[in-house]
């Protein structure tokens, strides 16, 4: 059996695949087991089939079964620096549903890896369930329920850590129960019997390091029989679980108050505020702006500087443009995003109120909201009369 894993680091961390071998090894001797990947770190399925890796592998590896694990909020959805849970409909189905038609025209089956929750948001577990079991009926694929083993291990037994410390990657029990609900769904057998201690190569940088052996996992027997028990009752489940669970709503996304007209000439100056855009977990969130604005004739040039605690600031030139009462640039971010910051705003009782938007390298949306006020003795922002 050769299964290929494509996805990020909910399957590296702890090496699931080499779980999976383990599991294959002890359980199932008379199948040889073998596994590649391509897992990067934070990737959407979006940013993997946009890449240059997945789909000639897929096309080139004889594989029985392709695993596909997404993004775990779907796809990535931020709102000044917060993630919520992606809208399914946005990025997973049609990247999903593109990965598994190139799955079966190379003759294999597609494997639906559903995720679990975020540590602080057990109920979100109903939108991913919905999002993988909707795909894996639809395509006749292979559902992995994971994430139901996940929300059932949390509810029995609250003391047992399936998390990494950041409450979002599996530990190692973590990645053993998802290692025991996989193999359960590939081998259709329960995993009851399976090694409590699992060895296999460390994920170093962007890859195993195959010349390198160490523990994955140690469990104590009765917490791996648990385990072991919980797995092969989700991942036997007979059918798939009821996909009647609406989609999220669509949170709400910053938006550009009603503004006043004006012109070039008064904007030119000095202008300061914050802008909230990047990660709250790097403390970044919201930051200091500054914008430095000069008139040529008509039109308008300046500079934009980011403000960070824990890094250089951030500069760029800028061309705002003006339309009716709506301002407008880019700004160049060539290392969180790697590409542009879309920002726009309107003046309300002398202070730009504006929002952000911009997309990450893995396909990622991301939104915000920025203010500034004119400082003393830049020109008047007064509107016109």
């Amino acid at each position: 059996m050769r299964v290929l894993f494509v996805g990020n680091s909910y399957t590296y961390y702890n090496n699931l695949p080499a779980m999976l071998e383990g599991f294959a090894q002890a359980l199932a001797p008379g199948k040889r087991l073998q596994t590649g990947s391509v897992l990067e770190g934070g990737a959407t399925l979006s940013s993997l089939w946009k890449g240059d890796k997945a789909r000639p592998l897929i096309r080139d590896g004889s594989w029985n079964y392709v695993v596909l694990q997404e993004q775990s909020m779907l796809g990535g959805l931020r709102i000044n620096g917060v993630p919520y849970m992606n809208d399914p409909a946005e990025m997973f189905l049609p990247y999903g549903r593109l990965f598994a038609q190139e799955v079966k025209t190379a003759g294999a089956r597609p494997v639906f890896y559903m995720t679990w929750s975020r540590k602080t948001d057990l109920p979100a577990q109903d939108v991913l369930t919905y999002a993988y079991a909707s795909l894996a009926r639809e395509q006749q694929g292979v559902l992995s329920p994971v994430g139901l083993a996940w929300q059932r291990v949390r509810r029995e037994r609250p003391g047992l850590e399936l998390y990494f410390e950041d409450g979002r990657h599996p530990g190692p029990a973590g990645t053993y129960l998802t290692a025991c609900v996989l193999f359960t769904s590939l081998f259709r057998q329960p995993c009851l019997g399976a090694p409590s201690t699992l060895t296999g190569a460390p994920w170093v940088d962007t890859a195993f390091d195959t010349s390198r052996t160490e523990t994955l996992v140690a469990l104590p027997e009765d917490t791996a029989r648990y385990l072991q028990q919980v797995g092969s009752e989700v991942g036997l489940a007979t059918g798939l679980p009821e996909t009647d669970v609406a989609a999220p709503p669509s949170p709400v996304l910053p938006s550009l108050p009603r503004g006043v007209p004006f012109e070039a000439g008064q904007m030119a100056g000095e202008w300061q505020g914050t802008l909230a855009l990047y990660p709250e977990e790097r403390g970044m969130a919201p930051v200091p702006f500054q914008l430095s604005l000069t008139t040529q004739g008509t039109q308008l040039a300046g500079r934009g500087r980011i403000l960070f605690s824990h890094r250089a600031p951030l500069e760029a030139d800028v061309t705002p443009r003006i339309e009716g009462e709506v301002l407008s640039f880019s700004f160049q971010d060539p290392h969180l995003f790697e590409g542009t910051l879309n920002l726009r705003a309107v003046l309300v009782e002398g202070e730009l109120r504006g929002v952000v938007s911009a997309a990450d390298p893995q396909g990622g949306r991301w939104f915000g909201s920025w203010s500034a006020r004119s400082v003393q003795g830049s020109p008047s922002t007064e509107p016109r009369r």
